[in-house]
Formats: structure tokens, sequence, C-alpha cells
């Protein structure tokens, strides 16, 4: 497994701060956010990447990474939900730019409908969205959000409607809590080992709509020993991306208080058996 960090975990700071401040951590890879041109991020950072990005700002880009000595553990891509036309369209060009960069997995939505009628038109955006990523070596990951990928049913669901070797699964512990207002962790977990190739590694108090993400450890919902022995037993060989969201009403952290965050989640891991490469 590989022990990355998603950009967002830096908040307002964004990107070039997690490629400052990631290898003093121990951590070498990283998950990068392309976020949408002109749509302001809910973390107020600036984007170092969008969709409307040239393709010499995405070659610099990756200079910029490589000269930090990090590598890319894979792209997130989130851009709303892919049954909307603009999302889908917005999907294919970072898809694009994610292959310039040259990941192999990305994590995105895997949608939303509202009534049954909406799942064809859902359905054919995802299987063009994995012709696009199976044409670039890429398998597209969906985040553990609400709508078709809220849960382990509704996962399995989307999977087998989709029916696509390029789409599978971002696991998000932490999201899984804050979605639903009852779940087994681990029974969730097992039911869709299958198709994941991703993994949030995100802590909470385990509460439903509870925006408590803070430093691994902390909030005590996630067993993250009992995660790493599930992974290794599933053969799991993917990403482990850091995702440290905050938590809702505290004070806006400094830049070294946010890095703390991930120092300290770094060292929990460790602590519950975890390899840091």
């Amino acid at each position: 497994m590989i022990l990355s960090c998603f950009t967002n975990s830096y908040g307002r700071f964004g990107p070039p701060a997690a490629f400052e401040l990631l290898a003093s951590a121990g951590i070498t890879h990283v998950e990068l956010a392309i976020k949408n041109a002109g749509v302001p991020s809910f973390f107020g950072e600036q984007p170092v990447a969008t969709d409307q990005s040239t393709e010499a700002e995405i070659v610099a880009l990756s200079e910029t990474i490589q000269q930090a000595g990090l590598k890319l553990s894979s792209c997130n891509v989130t851009s709303g939900n892919p049954l909307l036309p603009e999302v889908f369209q917005a999907t294919l060009k970072k898809i694009d730019h994610a292959a310039r960069l040259g990941v192999s997995l990305i994590v995105a939505g895997g949608g939303a409908i509202e009534d049954e009628s909406e799942w064809e038109a859902l359905v054919s955006h995802l299987r063009q969205i994995g012709d696009r990523c199976a044409d670039s070596g890429i398998i597209y990951c969906c985040e553990t959000h609400p709508g078709t990928c809220q849960n382990a049913e509704r996962m399995l669901e989307l999977m087998e409607r989709v029916d696509h070797n390029s789409v599978r699964i971002n696991f998000d512990p932490g999201n899984l809590f804050y979605y639903n207002e009852t779940i087994d962790l681990w029974a969730e977990q097992k039911k869709v080992a299958p198709f994941i190739r991703h993994v949030h590694l995100k802590d909470c108090r385990g509460k439903f709509e509870d925006w408590y993400f803070p430093a691994l450890g902390e909030g005590e919902a996630v067993d993250f020993e009992k995660l790493r022995t599930v992974l290794v037993e599933q053969n799991y060989s993917g990403p482990c991306s850091l995702e440290v969201e905050g938590i809702q009403g505290e004070p806006p952290l400094t830049l070294e208080q946010t890095h703390e965050r991930i120092v300290q989640s770094v060292e929990h891991l460790k602590q519950t058996g975890w390899t840091i490469n």
C-alpha cells in the first residue's frame, strides 16, 4: 500500500503548502485536486489545476511536483454530479489532465439521481467516462458521497449497472459515518472490497452529519490498525490517502497547525502498524 495525502488536507493553503511540507512528515506521494475553473473552492485555496488548465500548465505543474520530491498517487477530479452534461464534460477534460500527469487512478463522484428514469443517462455518462479512462490506463474511483455511493448497498448497485472495468470505488470510512445515520463500517467495507481501488484515511466521531475530521486517531471512530489489517488480508495494494478536513466551528488554523495534523496522523498510523514510505 502507498501512503499518500490529499491536497485538500492543507485547506486554504492549498497544494503549494502540501508540496512544500509533505516530505517533512515522511510522505512522498500526493493526491492532487483538480478543481472546477471559476468555482470558489470549499476550502478557500487557489487551485493549481482546473478543467480549463492548458497542457503547458499541466506540464509545468508536473515538474513542480517532481522538484518537490513527490510522486502523484492519484488525482481527485471531483466536479459535481456526472449525470449533468456540464459536469460530465468537465470530468472528461480532467481525465485528460490526469493522463498527462501520468496517474493511473482518479477519484470523483459516482453521481446521484432523483428518480429511476435518470439511471440510463447516469450509467451512459459513467461508461463513457470509463472508456476515456481506459484509453489512458486510468481507473475512475467513485467517492463515498451521497447518492449512488452513499453506502455499500448503493455502491454495489452502481457497479452492477455500470459494469465497467475502469469504474471502481474509493472507500472513505469517515464519509460512511457522515452520510449514514447507522452504519457497520466493517460490514460495509467487506461488501465492496472487490471494487475498492483507492482509500481515503479519514477519522471522525462516528456521528451522522458531524463535520469533525481531525488528525487520525483523534476522532476515535475508525480503528486504523484494523483497517490496515483488513486491507492487507484483501491484498489491497493501492493508495491510502490522508484526508484531514478539519472541525466545523473551529477558528481558522495556521499553516503550522494544519501541517501538525498531518504529522500527528502519520504518527498515529505508525503506532497502529502502518509502514510509511
